[in-house]
């Protein structure tokens, strides 16, 4: 499941249902009174839902006891072209005043004030939408909580009630939060946040403790934890020296509403979104203009539980400089000219529109540089480790200097169809027999080639050593008769793929294969049929022809 799937909302379900959070979560915080442009949701006012209580000109709704009445909600319906109703969406504002400040330090320091918040402030009105719903023919499943900071705090607080409360009517509504200092305990809650937010999980569940002042980075069963927001503050000096806290001023840059829907709508567009799981490391740019050509993003892992398994970094719509570790990860530039950097392993890097740079940061001759013909370029380092890369339309590697340049020179290389081109100088890139979007056949004719099947059912053939198999889509057949300490790669949807003549030498490399990370367990996946050894990867497998399970080196299989 991928970063904000939630229930059943996975894939392109779970991804409108985040996106509908957020933009309600947002509107919460500046409330119009009108219908939100571009959506079908608009206001249910208080008289539809024959309430009467404190209501401002725009129809916000604020809290019915004293000690609450800061509280503020937006109740909102989604209506089709018809105009009926289809769901009502339930949106918690976030702290605004001094007394939403107030109730911020009651919930971390009054026994049950945080659990009984949203019972606190809108027992009434809760109890009119459920009415409402009901009679509008909607139940439970049909309502969506969202909020942000304190109004992330109501949505957990709703969750805890719904069974108990309001005639069980809530327990199977949709709850979404953002950046809530509290978490539930159960999986009623998706709590959306960023590590380094000062707000978020601040509490231990509902509970204040020293940690809350510090760095609480308490991993969350119902919470994305590994998400950073990479600021200005974050990525300075100070940030790296002081722990991100509630008492630093500086790190509240993470906790703003409006940042949180700029980076995470990033994160959903990504190329890689669906590469995602809860708890995966994503690092979102969330520079100044005027910072983003200046500052690399990356993963700093600062002040925070170690973080493990592969890396996503996630750029802007303007230029950006993006640079990878040492472990596997995928960078995605999006629009803008985009430099990249990566220190090792197994890598995806997608430039994205504008002209886009890939720095080596090492002598070219320590590359190997296949080009698929299908507008992949791969990059091989010295230590065999692979990163597939579109939309890169430069090399620059790093080369020694004359006499006078002690820190050596950057040479830039322009990517073409031929090679890489750098003035007059050519060079040519590692020899490989490229398919097509059919069914091919093709067979290595040089040690060191790449045999790319692309689309299609493919046989891929060698008698040579060291040769890369990369079959593509499709469901391909790979022959390796020759030396061993080959590479068979398989990335995206790769199909049922058969090899014979695999070695205990030979590299089993998965890349961005959807539903698989770092963290694959292959020993659970392992099958014998007959004779065969059978390894499942998600939803498609690779079969080891006359190996049998004793014979898999289990040293030489990647999951990236």
């Amino acid at each position: 499941m991928s970063i904000f799937d939630y229930k059943n909302a996975v894939g392109g379900a779970g991804k409108a249902q985040y996106s509908e959070a957020i933009t309600l979560a947002l509107y919460a915080g500046n409330p119009t009174g009108e219908a939100l442009p571009g959506t079908s949701w608009r206001p249910i006012s208080a008289s539809q839902l024959g309430y009467q209580g404190h209501i401002s000109a725009q129809g916000t709704i604020s809290g019915e006891q004293s000690s609450v009445s800061d509280a503020q909600v937006e109740i909102l319906g989604k209506y089709d072209g018809a105009g009926q109703l289809l769901s009502i969406g339930i949106s918690f504002r976030g702290t605004d005043s001094l007394k939403d400040g107030l109730n911020d330090l009651q919930a971390a320091f009054v026994s049950g004030f945080a659990d009984n918040y949203s019972r606190l402030a809108f027992d009434n009105l809760l109890g009119k939408v459920a009415a409402f719903a009901a009679a509008q023919g909607l139940s439970g499943s049909d309502v969506l909580v969202t909020g942000h900071s304190l109004g992330g705090l109501a949505v957990n607080s709703l969750a805890t009630l719904s069974t108990e409360h309001w005639g069980g009517f809530f327990q199977d509504a949709h709850y979404l939060a953002f950046a809530s200092p509290t978490q539930s305990a159960s999986d009623k809650v998706l709590n959306i946040g960023y590590e380094n937010d000062p707000v978020f999980r601040a509490l231990d569940g509902t509970h204040f403790n020293a940690s809350s002042l510090g760095t609480h980075d308490k991993p969350q069963e119902s919470a994305t934890n590994n998400i950073v927001s990479f600021t200005d503050h974050y990525s300075s000096l100070s940030g790296k020296l002081v722990p991100q806290s509630i008492l630093n001023p500086w790190s509240w840059s993470a906790h703003s509403a409006v940042d949180y829907a700029a980076g995470l709508n990033r994160v959903i567009n990504s190329d890689f979104y669906d590469l995602t799981s809860r708890d995966s490391t994503v690092v979102v740019s969330n520079l100044s203009e005027d910072k983003r050509d200046q500052v690399w993003v990356k993963d700093l892992n600062l002040y925070a539980d170690q973080h493990s398994g592969s890396t996503f970094i996630i750029g802007t719509q303007s230029n950006d400089l993006l640079h990878g570790g040492k472990g596997n990860d995928y960078l995605d530039g999006g629009a803008g000219d985009d430099r990249f950097r990566d220190d090792g392993g197994y890598n995806i890097i997608h430039g994205g529109s504008g002209h886009n740079v890939l720095q080596l940061q090492q002598p070219l001759k320590n590359f190997s540089i296949a080009n698929d013909g299908d507008g992949t370029l791969y990059v091989r380092d010295a230590y065999g480790g692979i990163s597939m890369t579109r939309d890169i339309g430069a090399l620059v590697s790093h080369e020694a200097g004359s006499w006078w340049q002690l820190l050596g020179k950057d040479v830039s290389y322009s990517v073409t169809a031929d090679g890489l081109q750098n003035g007059n100088q050519w060079t040519a890139y590692n020899h490989s027999l490229n398919g097509d979007a059919y069914g091919n056949a093709l067979v290595a004719s040089v040690n060191g080639d790449w045999l790319f099947g692309h689309g299609g059912d493919d046989l891929l053939s060698s008698d040579k050593a060291n040769v890369t198999f990369v079959g593509g889509a499709g469901n391909d057949v790979m022959y390796s008769s020759g030396g061993g300490s080959n590479t068979f790669l398989f990335s995206g949807n790769f199909g049922l793929d058969l090899i014979h003549g695999y070695q205990s030498s030979d590299k089993l490399v998965f890349m961005g294969v959807p539903g698989i990370d770092a963290h694959y367990d292959y020993s659970q996946h392992l099958s014998q049929s007959g004779n065969d050894t059978l390894l499942k990867v998600g939803d498609y497998s690779v079969t080891l022809v006359g190996i049998g399970m004793e014979g898999l080196n289990g040293s030489g299989i990647v999951f990236a």
